[in-house]
């Protein structure tokens, strides 16, 4: 009996096979923080990377204390001060949020970057497809300040104004790629899970069929004729 599937499932398979990525929750994930400081385009970049990392949970702040994480003997730009705001930063399934209660009331050092970046890794590959701003965000964040690149989020504060009731919540979606397909490769580049087995017979090509299709109707023709032909 043969099956015959609904066309929508039909088109949902087909779907879902043509694309290799997933939509993703960040929960679960690994983040990974660090900052980046420059006074100008053209001026030495310095980056600061911290060795402490979180597993994004909806229950726990991930980094509860940013300025417990600087190392001072870390070199920064002119004009930068030789320490981290102290914030709080948390994520969840679809967001992250820099929490300034614990920061005063100050300024972000001024020049072309002073940026945190974050980096969420995951069991598969983790890319970052869209970034938005929630309408919750007091932080006087724009659009050209917030960007991201594969699996990082960068976010530019420099020169912004900041007060302990200053929030910014980005609101993130994500997807996981999955393993490409194997393909159509060269014999020479397909791997052994792929290659022919010596031992399976060759299947014949379609005129090799007909051609034995024809040879084996004639033979039924000839043993019918001489199954019916009268005794001599």
């Amino acid at each position: 009996m043969i099956r015959v599937l609904p066309f929508f499932a039909s088109v949902a398979m087909v779907t879902f096979s043509a694309s290799s990525a997933l939509s993703a929750t960040l929960t679960g994930s690994e983040l990974k923080l660090r900052t980046e400081a420059q006074s100008n385009s053209t001026s030495q970049l310095f980056t600061t990377s911290f060795p402490a990392s979180a597993i994004v949970s909806e229950s726990t702040v991930e980094f509860p204390n940013v300025e417990s994480l600087f190392d001072p003997s870390v070199g920064v730009p002119p004009g930068f001060a030789r320490s981290l705001v102290d914030v709080s930063i948390d994520a969840g399934a679809d967001y992250l949020a820099i929490d300034f209660d614990n920061a005063g009331s100050s300024r972000f050092a001024t020049g072309f970057k002073n940026t945190y970046v974050f980096t969420f890794t995951a069991p598969v590959a983790l890319q970052i497809t869209s970034v938005l701003i929630d309408p919750s965000t007091t932080l006087g964040l724009t659009p050209d300040r917030v960007t991201f690149n594969g699996s990082e989020l960068f976010v530019n504060v420099q020169g912004l104004f900041f007060n302990r009731n200053s929030l910014a919540r980005l609101n993130l979606s994500t997807i996981t790629a999955s393993e490409p397909d194997v393909g159509i490769l060269p014999d020479s580049v397909l791997p052994d899970s792929v290659l022919p087995d010596s031992s399976t017979a060759a299947v014949p090509e379609p005129s090799s069929v007909l051609s034995l299709g024809i040879v084996a109707l004639a033979g039924t023709i000839l043993k019918r004729r001489a199954k019916h032909k009268p005794l001599q």
